[in-house]
């Protein structure tokens, strides 16, 4: 966490501000250690703040009273907790792309005099490189859900629904110890399976459809992320090619990819290796992006991206394909990026797998 608060006091130099006041509860845990859905944090040059509401005193003062934070109760509504750190005439930088308007006049009201600066992304910025722990928990996760998803396809039948593989599913990695869905999970058959991020309806499995499955598990708040695409039955030549083609795609990405280089030039080999196939049109999405604690964070994958991928920064590599009325092949792993390239983090298998009818 040290490394963390101090790339924010740099932050704070470079941008003039006095304080950086840290309101998005996923990066005070990245930059303090503390967990909970009421805290914030007031990052200073000199100075280490933490406030939490009546529910995380206990745990907050004990927090504090082993390192270097100082705890406030947050009392009442708004901001007027920070009055007596924050002086008039300072310079508050804000997390803009995590405050809310409302958040944003509550918080001009309570520090009248204060000039409150967006800082953009900034703050989030300083957790794109994962500690050796935080790397552990997602590999965690990772290994549920590679097991979930083995114990899964015995359950891939003629006529079940989407929604009711998505329950199972879940079930599988909550019995292995998932703490809770990454994010809701996608279960798509068939010509549904073109649409990237549809939700699980009642459509059935049929003979010959192609089978297209992402989720994540949780352990320690970490997420994993993790697309396997199938076919139920013999998959069709134009099944096949596409498949094909994602996964040369994506086998290129991951090859290549390395701490050190930008994100839009990774995005720009899957990119054309799909394009070289015939299939560049059909590719719409970004290539990957970073997953921690939450499940989309920075680094973005995508082209116009120019951010440079630092070493223990987690990714997704999820190129994809996605026809109308035939369907979408998706596959996607997460890796660790270091100076002389990635390792994988999921190890499912990749090649097509032609599911028993």
């Amino acid at each position: 966490m040290a490394s963390r608060i101090r790339a924010v006091r740099k932050i704070i130099s470079e941008r003039g501000c006095t304080h950086a006041l840290v309101t998005d509860v996923a990066d005070v845990f990245y930059i303090s250690g503390f967990r909970s859905t009421g805290a914030t944090l007031l990052v200073a040059p000199r100075q280490l703040d933490l406030f939490a509401d009546f529910r995380y005193k206990a745990a907050a003062q004990e927090f504090c009273r082993k390192g270097k934070w100082r705890f406030t109760l947050i009392e009442g509504g708004g901001f007027g907790y920070l009055n007596k750190r924050v002086r008039p005439l300072s310079v508050v930088g804000i997390q803009s792309d995590a405050v809310t308007v409302d958040q944003y006049e509550e918080l001009k009201k309570a520090l009248p005099g204060v000039k409150l600066l967006p800082l953009s992304g900034d703050v989030a910025d300083v957790a794109m490189r994962k500690l050796p722990s935080e790397i552990e928990s997602i590999k965690a996760a990772a290994r549920i859900g590679e097991k979930a998803l083995k114990a899964l396809l015995p359950h891939i039948k003629r006529h079940v629904t989407e929604a009711s593989i998505a329950r199972t599913l879940d079930g599988l990695c909550a019995e292995l110890g998932s703490e809770k869905p990454a994010f809701d999970t996608i279960v798509l058959f068939g010509e549904r399976s073109a649409l990237p991020h549809g939700h699980p309806g009642e459509r059935k499995l049929h003979d010959g459809d192609l089978v297209l499955i992402d989720f994540g598990c949780t352990v320690d708040g970490f997420c994993s992320d993790m697309t396997r695409t199938f076919v139920y039955g013999k998959a069709s030549e134009e099944q096949r090619a596409v498949y094909n083609a994602v996964l040369r795609a994506q086998r290129c990405a991951c090859l290549v990819a390395h701490a050190g280089m930008k994100c839009c030039d990774l995005d720009a080999v899957a990119r054309s290796s799909i394009a070289d196939s015939g299939y560049g049109e059909l590719f719409g999405h970004g290539t990957g992006h970073g997953v921690g604690l939450r499940i989309h964070e920075r680094p973005r994958l995508s082209k116009g991206v120019e951010t440079v991928l630092p070493e223990n920064s987690v990714v997704t590599i999820e190129p994809g394909v996605y026809v109308p009325g035939l369907g979408g092949v998706r596959i996607e792993d997460m890796v660790v990026l270091q100076k002389g390239g990635a390792t994988a983090i999921t190890h499912s298998p990749r090649k097509l797998m032609e599911l028993p009818l």
